[in-house]
């Protein structure tokens, strides 16, 4: 089977949006069951479910080709009242031990790494997504970001499919750019230009064809965290809201709800800790000590505890604290959890949508319209 990347594309998108809504799945597991009564008015919550889109121009797309209008792609993307945006350009690498160059850092063992195209001698890509990220990005934001996955063919993706994240580097152009102009080194315009990174140490990265050593940060740590984060606010709201609503009408027992809530915030924690492969006991992470009664002695013995995965996990839990202090500070009356302000954590990372339901871009007349249709993002 030929490998594409439309296959990185919709496989890393839809782990994305599956940990923005994990939090969901634990509203409505076990625990919630147990401790409610009575069960036969255990509500069905609709939960509205993060998105991702692309963009698609047609004729109607295109300002008035005249120039009276401005010429360009005028774009609108719905968000929803306090949506929250992340723009993605995946990439497909090819995967070499070839030395690109003398003055290269491949140059020197180990010689494996993956190239990433960043920008052509047709499209222009690159600058494209650099007019994205000083335009909505800086006013709103910095979410305008590559992906690049460390993945060499169709074997590989499905062998890690359902964790592709973890062998996923997510750059942000402006970081890319802001070293560029550091280091007095200038992106052309019809330039080829290759984004490279070892197999064996994904820190080690560089730019080219001037052989740019890559210093600047992988984001995925802050946008992980403000993917799940963003998310598990809007969802415990939610989720609050109903069931008061669900409490009033039905006069329910009262006792399970904060217990409820307790015990399926704790079963989420363990899902994360699975799902990044991490011991508890390699992260400093205070309300985690709490929980250690609730797992197995030997549960965790396998995983690898890499420090990226640390360091991706520590920034996700840390940004749950104030949500875990929340959870874990209720008792047993109903009444307090429902007059309780649920906290409100701000984004790293994500364009905020501050009321207005979404946003519209501008692209100039001259960007190719390949480059634009290339563009993806998630809404959450």
């Amino acid at each position: 089977m030929e490998f594409h990347e439309k296959s990185l594309e919709l496989n890393i998108t839809r782990e994305l949006l599956n940990l923005a809504d994990s939090w969901y799945w634990f509203l409505t597991d076990i625990p919630l069951w147990r401790y409610w009564r009575p069960r036969y008015r255990l509500p069905f919550l609709k939960f509205p479910p993060s998105t991702a889109g692309g963009f698609h121009i047609t004729t109607e797309g295109k300002n008035d080709p005249t120039g009276q209008a401005g010429g360009g792609y005028d774009v609108r993307i719905k968000t929803g009242i306090g949506g929250h945006l992340l723009f993605i350009q995946y990439k497909k690498g090819d995967f070499t031990s070839a030395i690109p160059d003398p003055k290269s850092e491949f140059a020197k063992a180990p010689h494996e790494h993956f190239k990433f195209k960043i920008n052509s001698t047709s499209t222009n890509q690159h600058f494209v997504l650099r007019d994205l990220a000083n335009g909505i990005g800086k006013v709103k934001g910095n979410a305008v970001v590559y992906a690049f996955p460390l993945i060499a063919d169709m074997d590989e993706l499905e062998a890690n499919a359902g964790k592709l994240i973890h062998k996923t580097k997510f750059i942000s152009i402006t970081d890319i750019d802001a070293q560029a102009k550091t280091d007095k080194v200038t992106f052309t315009m019809g330039q080829e230009h290759n984004f490279r990174v070892c197999r064996a140490n994904m820190n080690r990265c560089e730019v080219n064809y001037f052989f740019m050593a890559y210093r600047g940060k992988d984001r995925s740590a802050e946008i992980i965290s403000d993917v799940i984060a963003v998310r598990f606010q809007k969802t415990l709201s939610y989720f609050i809201k109903a069931i008061e609503k669900n409490y009033r009408e039905y006069e329910l027992y009262e006792d399970y709800i904060p217990y409820g809530l307790q015990q399926s915030f704790i079963q989420y924690t363990r899902y994360l800790l699975h799902y990044f492969e991490v011991a508890p006991n390699k992260l400093d992470i205070p309300y985690l000590k709490q929980y250690g009664n609730y797992f197995y002695p030997d549960e965790f013995n396998e995983y690898k505890n890499s420090e990226r995965d640390i360091e991706i996990l520590s920034s996700v839990f840390n940004s749950l604290k104030e949500f875990g202090e929340f959870i874990n500070s209720l008792d047993r009356n109903p009444e307090k959890i429902f007059s309780r302000e649920i906290p409100k954590y701000k984004p790293q990372f994500l364009i905020t949508s501050d009321g207005d339901n979404g946003f519209r871009i501008k692209f100039g007349e001259q960007t190719s319209q390949e480059a634009i249709e290339s563009i993806n993002y998630i809404i959450v």
